[in-house]
């Protein structure tokens, strides 16, 4: 089973990014399958394992619904944000590897990797 995690950082606060909304598809013929629906638990960080084997061969979509995070945040500035959800499409081609992708989000911006 492949372990997927990650860990969301606010970049103007320093503060780890809890309650973060986050959803997994799976991209199968151009066709979306909701997978997961979840948050960031208090220390900004989420971890699942997925039954890969049911999902061979596809490419992954996990949308981080920023917005909403930075609207509760700072209620007064959140109109002056661009993003609303940061979308990363990935592959999960090992069915025993953890795949962990941490984030440093911002209101206009992020930076994202993959980790070992």
């Amino acid at each position: 089973m492949a372990t997927l995690s990650s860990h969301l950082l606010n970049a103007i606060t320093g503060e780890h990014a809890s309650n973060v909304k986050i959803t997994l598809s799976n991209l199968d013929s151009n066709m979306s399958n909701l997978i997961l629906e979840t948050n960031t638990d208090e220390g900004g960080r989420l971890s699942e394992n997925i039954e890969k084997k049911l999902y061979r061969s596809c490419e992954f979509e996990m949308v981080i619904s920023t917005e909403d995070y930075f609207k509760k945040k700072n209620p007064d500035k959140w109109k002056n944000r661009i993003i609303s959800d940061i979308v990363i499409r990935f592959k999960m081609e090992d069915d025993n590897k953890k795949y962990h992708i941490p984030l440093i989000i911002s209101p206009n911006g992020y930076s994202v990797w993959w980790s070992e």
